[in-house]
């Protein structure tokens, strides 16, 4: 049985735990708020053993094998460090930092004493995106040539939240960007040139960004992002014999349409939950065969889309 922590209690923190009752072998054990009333509820909802008001306290409970990163962009690189500095194995939500030198210093902590660390990168543990990018790798397109992708919805500016405060690492690149960048990373591998068009917030933060990458053998892929807009959502893979569509939204648990010389072929796929459990159990799988990062997201593919995301972000 591996035990869990969670650090914050929002959203992306839920939605994990929801996941979790579905990972074989898992059981949240305990959860951290800086407002402890928030995490009793969430304690009581998902069913924690424990629950703290500061993440140093949960930090200190010795039954945590691992603990989940779910706090504001901003916090995740100090998150991480705490708790690998406590004896804890990370899974730390995307972005896994805010630039490649935050990345580094995680890295650095979780080397020296020799912990479990991964990005908790979920869409990359997906039968719906596995299946696309095995797809893609096989010939049913025959030679993918341009990728098409992107993510955005029409979120009216509010000020007070972190998504559109720079200083809390906000911004559509960091949020929701990432998945295009990351499915054209995965497909295509590291591009040779990157080109980024950003529409500014009233805060300064990205609202909308149009990237295009240039990638070995003339693949291209051109990425959207934004939180003025609602876009389709979809992964679209050009090939020579054909198309792949991972359809709305191609980050989650979807449906994936092949369309070639020969066929049309729709695939659905089935969850007994909402997918983030599988981002989970590969940590697991890998803290229980005694390694340090996990094969199928490994710390040098989170330095390379660090990379990715500090040339989009223009750092």
């Amino acid at each position: 049985m591996i035990k869990w922590g969670i650090i914050g209690t929002g959203s992306i923190a839920q939605l994990f735990a929801k996941g979790l009752k579905h990972a074989p072998g898992a059981e949240l054990v305990a959860v951290s708020s800086r407002a402890k009333d928030k995490a009793q509820e969430f304690a009581c909802e998902f069913g924690a053993k424990r629950f703290y008001g500061t993440r140093d306290d949960m930090l200190a409970d010795s039954e945590i094998d691992i603990v989940y990163v779910a706090t504001p962009n901003h916090c995740h690189a100090p998150d991480s460090i705490a708790s690998l500095n406590a004896g804890k194995a990370v899974l730390c939500e995307k972005p896994f930092a805010l630039n490649l030198s935050e990345l580094e210093s995680i890295i650095a902590v979780a080397t020296e004493k020799k912990l479990f660390l991964m990005e908790a990168l979920w869409t990359n543990f997906l039968p719906s995106f596995k299946k696309f990018v095995e797809l893609a790798n096989n010939g049913a397109i025959g030679e993918p040539l341009l990728l098409q992708a992107d993510f955005g919805y029409n979120s009216p500016f509010d000020a007070k939240k972190w998504r559109n405060d720079p200083a809390q690492g906000g911004g559509s690149i960091y949020d929701i960007g990432i998945y295009p960048i990351f499915a054209a990373m995965k497909l295509f591998g590291e591009p040779e040139k990157m080109e980024t068009i950003k529409i500014p917030s009233p805060s300064g933060t990205d609202q909308t960004a149009i990237i295009q990458t240039l990638h070995k053998n003339g693949k291209v892929a051109m990425l959207a992002s934004s939180f003025a807009m609602n876009l389709d959502t979809e992964a679209k893979l050009y090939g020579t014999k054909g198309k792949l569509t991972l359809h709305r939204m191609f980050h989650i648990p979807t449906k994936l349409t092949l369309q070639n010389e020969n066929e049309q072929k729709t695939f659905t796929f089935s969850e007994p939950s909402n997918g983030y459990q599988h981002e989970a159990v590969a940590a697991m799988n890998a803290i229980e065969a005694g390694l340090t990062q996990c094969a199928e997201w490994d710390l040098n593919a989170s330095r390379i889309l660090m990379g990715l995301l500090d040339m989009a972000m223009g750092l």
